[in-house]
């Protein structure tokens, strides 16, 4: 095998076998191609003759966990054996639209709140076929049979049919109508740390995702974009490019010009001979600065939509003995999926196939149809893992410029990937913004709170049908959880040229970081202790305060810290996801911020898998610290200047912090875990900043705004 051939999948592969052999053996996929005449087949599982259960997952795996926590719910249930569970992950069919969001797609932090009652009734009912089948067979009433991990038993005679050798009897059985609480068996595996189902395919390297796909005679595309938002193709050589031995084509897209080669990397290197100019329109004096000042400007000149009020915050302010006010920006950020935006497509007798990771599959289908004039059952969507999503793969772009460069060469697969440089250049950011926080004060008492926050939309683009006054994503948690007696959110829309989409936690990154930040400044300014302070304003709010309190003792407030270190607080409740209380532990050390050690309390109300739930917080946590240290998309002559993680920096492992982590389980609704733990963090950080060294930092990321601080602080 050549250097050449021996890719990165090999070599994963083969690092596996050496280093990982009994591990992988273990979680071995033994799943069969059983026919449905054997297969006991519901809406959400399939129980084959073998005994395997396989759970169809509806929400893209993206490496949040949900294709072990459904599965865990199904198992739970059907009174599993959780070592013959499986999962698949779901085709484009209504039966898998999202409970919440009514339509096929994983965001917002539902894809296991949203699923859970139905898969739980899934399993249940599948155990109640398989009751009734086995109780048929020995002639005996079904209420004497029960279940044992993966088996039926009747205790009378000692009899137990395993429930692979009762599929296809079950099959036939009536589907209950009606599913009781007693007839879910419940195995306890629910709120067990239980290993994922879907990681030894990862690391054994077996795992296919868009970007692994291989299919016989395949093609590879990558794209050019216009470098300046709304720029058009001016000219370029793909003369000279079309000469060069691999390639096979050069394609125009409505948004750029895909380049088609024998091998990718043969497309890659004659991407640097395109010499594509562009024209580049109307944007190209579009800067930071221009943008920032038209965001302020807006802010100043309007009133805002109302997004949430109590009482009446503006008279009680301007009736105060003491106004405060501070203000706040954020940048535009984009989302760095470890995988590039990659698809592969084939066109060929009036049908088209696509392989993709996609957190919204039936809008991939419903676009590739469209492009190709059929109906969407001419098209098939084959999920497959995505590398990272974050709300990146919402987006159907790269599924559009993968069908349009297949349409040219019918019957051949096409597989499109972009380059990281395109992928950080062409994203849909996370909006930049701002915001301005007021306040009245009588003494150290807080009569009243206002935000008013202005930002580019993202809702009439995505989702025109939730538009409403205003956009409920970008102005997600505008309004604070704490007791103030008056306070209002206000929203001001300031749209810019760059394009913005959905981002993990969204507008609760923004507005968090004001509110956490603000609130910090009350309690400083006011001579109160910052726990303290939130404490008493939480007082109505019981379930809030039990995480305060929770993350004051495992954080050690108010307890001496090791060096010149301080604490920093925030706590959040993000809309569909749960409500966290985060710490962030700091230093200062040559005017660069060392985050020591992060604590989060969060109460999701259940917990599936305790194990993936902790990962999920300290996973949001890091991609908050990313973001508060050194997140920031800058615009210039009306074009993105980061390229690659050299210039678009995310915390490197020796940067990470240690993490102390709990889930409390309060028995509120069910509510999703897969982005509350990112807001709070920089406001945390930022606060123990101030606490360190008296400076407020109020515009992100923090980067080197402590840079002149030199030496240990």
């Amino acid at each position: 095998m050549s250097a050449g051939q021996f890719g990165r999948r090999s070599f994963i592969k083969a690092a596996a076998m050496l280093s990982a052999g009994a591990y992988v053996l273990a979680f071995s996929d033994g799943s069969t191609a059983a026919d449905n005449k054997t297969t006991l087949t519901l809406n959400y599982l399939r129980i084959a003759p073998d005994g395997i259960v396989t759970v169809i997952s509806p929400v893209a795996e993206i490496g949040q966990g949900t294709s072990t926590a459904l599965p865990m719910v199904v198992a739970d249930a059907l009174d599993a054996d959780w070592q013959l569970v499986r999962f698949e992950l779901a085709p484009v069919a209504p039966q898998f639209n999202s409970p919440i969001l009514k339509t096929q797609l994983t965001g917002a932090s539902t894809g296991v709140s949203g699923f859970h009652d139905l898969y739980r009734d899934a399993g249940a009912t599948a155990r109640a076929m398989l009751i009734a089948a086995a109780a048929r067979q020995w002639k005996v009433p079904v209420d004497e049979c029960g279940t044992d991990t993966g088996k039926v038993v009747h205790a009378k005679s000692g009899r137990s049919l395993a429930y692979g050798e009762l599929a296809s009897r079950a099959a036939v059985e009536p589907v209950p109508g009606t599913i009781s609480k007693a007839s879910r068996k419940g195995t306890n595996l629910v709120r067990t740390p239980v290993r994922r189902l879907d990681i030894p395919a990862k690391v054994n390297g077996t795992a296919q995702f868009a970007i692994d796909v291989r299919l016989p005679d395949m093609l590879y595309a990558t794209v050019v974009a216009s470098p300046v938002f709304g720029g058009t193709l001016v000219r370029d050589a793909r003369a000279e490019v079309l000469k060069h031995k691999g390639i096979r084509g050069v394609c125009d897209l409505p948004d750029g010009v895909a380049i088609v080669a024998d091998r990718w990397w043969t497309a890659r290197r004659a991407r640097d001979t395109l010499a594509a100019e562009w024209d580049a329109g109307k944007h190209v004096q579009v800067d930071d600065k221009s943008i920032s000042a038209q965001f302020w400007r807006d802010l100043d000149g309007s009133d805002g939509v109302l997004v949430k009020a109590v009482g009446a915050p503006a008279q009680a302010i301007a009736a105060a003995k003491e106004k405060v006010s501070a203000r706040y920006e954020v940048p535009f950020l984009a989302h760095a999926t470890m995988e590039p935006m990659s698809c592969v497509a084939r066109v060929r007798d009036a049908t088209c196939d696509v392989w993709v990771g996609s957190q919204r599959p039936d809008k991939a289908r419903e676009v590739a149809a469209s492009l190709l004039g059929l109906p969407p059952q001419a098209v098939t969507i084959h999920p497959v893992p995505g590398g990272g999503g974050f709300g990146r793969r919402q987006e159907a772009d790269f599924v559009a410029q993968a069908v349009l460069v297949a349409k040219r060469f019918p019957g051949r697969p096409v597989k499109l990937v972009w380059t990281r440089e395109e992928d950080t250049q062409h994203d849909y950011y996370r909006p930049a913004g701002v915001s301005e926080m007021s306040a009245g004060l009588n003494g150290k008492e807080v009569v009243a709170l206002r935000h008013k926050q202005a930002t580019p939309t993202i809702l009439p683009r995505t989702f025109p049908d939730f538009m409403g006054e205003f956009d409920s994503v970008v102005t997600d948690n505008i309004f604070s959880l704490y007791g103030f007696p008056h306070q209002d959110g206000r929203w001001v829309r300031s749209e810019t040229p760059v394009p913005t989409g959905m981002w993990r936690s969204v507008g609760a990154s923004q507005t968090v970081f004001a509110i956490e930040s603000f609130v910090d400044e009350l309690a400083a300014r006011t001579g109160t202790d910052p726990y303290q302070f939130r404490r008493r304003l939480l007082t109505s709010d019981p379930r809030a305060l039990a995480v305060l309190d929770r993350l004051a003792a495992i954080s050690g407030w108010g307890k001496p810290l090791p060096g010149k270190r301080a604490i920093g607080l925030a706590i959040s409740h993000k809309h569909l996801d749960c409500l966290v209380g985060q710490s962030a532990e700091v230093s200062v050390v040559d005017g660069q911020v060392v985050v020591h050690r992060i604590c989060t309390v969060a109460d999701p109300g259940k917990v599936i898998n305790p194990d993936t739930a902790r990962a999920q917080m300290e996973g949001a946590a890091i991609w908050g610290l990313s973001a508060a240290l050194f997140g920031k998309i800058s615009i210039s002559e009306g074009r993105v200047q980061q390229s690659n993680f050299h210039d678009y920096r995310v915390v490197r492992l020796s940067e990470s912090p240690a993490f102390t982590t709990e889930i409390i389980e309060s028995g509120a609704p069910f509510e999703g875990m897969g982005e509350g733990g990112a807001p709070g963090i920089a406001p945390a950080v930022c606060n123990a900043i101030f606490r360190l060294t008296g400076k407020r930092i109020r515009t992100l990321p923090i980067a080197d705004q402590l840079a002149t601080s030199k030496g240990t602080t």
